[in-house]
């Protein structure tokens, strides 16, 4: 897993501004950091939320910007602890209630009353929470993740095991004891342009998220599926019985995670006829 460096900061905005199509980052304040985000497009509004580790940019190089803004204005957001938005150092900025917060800070400071989301791994966890919680989103995707609480019993494990390669070797940094020498290469690239102490934090922060299960969406929702992501596909096998109405499947044969996302020519046609299915209660900007 790569990890991120500090951001550049943004000026500060509040309330309700100016999201015209623009190549410029923009930048709204929620709670004490500043969110991150771009605005293409016009129509009705799909907020995009990138996958772990990553950034907005994500979307655009991918090209699932650049497939939906024709139809539909698209906003990217940094989500906090990444790309360009700010980095707090504390577990506790990074709540689903706080992420939650900061999708509605960016949409009130567009004017999006409603608006469509699509979330990928990390951002589709976050998602979830959002759709569960407030009638202002009209459809969610929710691409490659498990439902249940915020980190299955698989996941865990892997914050376990970074958590415990991690911490030894940022406190030996810390205290000027770290051998350098001893460090993999990989390791010391790491430290040498990234932060792991950011990504243990809000990392860490998942492992308290509360469960959500399909049926607490509040929103029509597409729950998009690699038939080889097998974390996925067990959560798909614990509630296909209880599924809501509301709630679709898709399962894509043959994509992994990874290529849920980076095989966008099999995934982003299935993402746009969703999106236009549930866009005409969405207020165009």
């Amino acid at each position: 897993m790569p990890f991120y460096a500090q951001a550049t900061n943004h000026p500060e905005n509040t309330g309700t501004g100016d999201c015209s199509p623009s190549s410029n980052t923009l930048s709204v304040r929620s709670g004490k950091s500043r969110i991150a985000f771009d605005v293409t497009g016009q129509g009705p509004t799909i907020i995009l939320l990138h996958g772990g580790s990553g950034s907005r940019q994500s979307w655009h190089e991918t090209g699932y910007v650049g497939g939906a803004r024709d139809s539909f204005r698209v906003i990217a957001m940094d989500i906090r602890g990444h790309g360009e938005s700010d980095k707090p150092i504390d577990q506790a900025a990074y709540t689903s209630d706080q992420l939650v917060r900061d999708i509605l800070a960016v949409a009130d400071y567009c004017g999006a009353d409603n608006f469509i989301l699509w979330g990928y791994s990390f951002g589709a966890n976050i998602a979830r929470y959002l759709a569960a919680q407030s009638d202002r989103v009209a459809g969610s995707i929710i691409i490659g993740i498990p439902f249940g609480p915020g980190a299955s019993s698989e996941f865990r494990a892997y914050i376990a095991n970074l958590e415990d390669h991690w911490r030894p070797i940022l406190q030996a940094q810390k205290d000027n004891t770290l051998e350098w020498d001893k460090l993999s290469r990989e390791d010391q690239v790491i430290l040498k342009e990234h932060d792991p102490s950011l990504t243990l934090v809000w990392l860490s922060a998942i492992l308290e998220w509360p469960s959500v299960v399909p049926g607490d969406l509040r929103s029509p929702t597409l729950w998009l599926i690699g038939s080889e992501n097998r974390g996925a596909m067990a959560s798909l096998g614990e509630y296909q019985e209880s599924l809501p109405g509301s709630v679709q499947v898709r399962v894509i044969e043959g994509l992994n995670h990874r290529q849920e996302f980076t095989e966008i020519d099999k995934v982003l046609p299935i993402l746009l006829e969703f999106t236009h299915a549930v866009s005409g209660g969405v207020s165009r900007d």
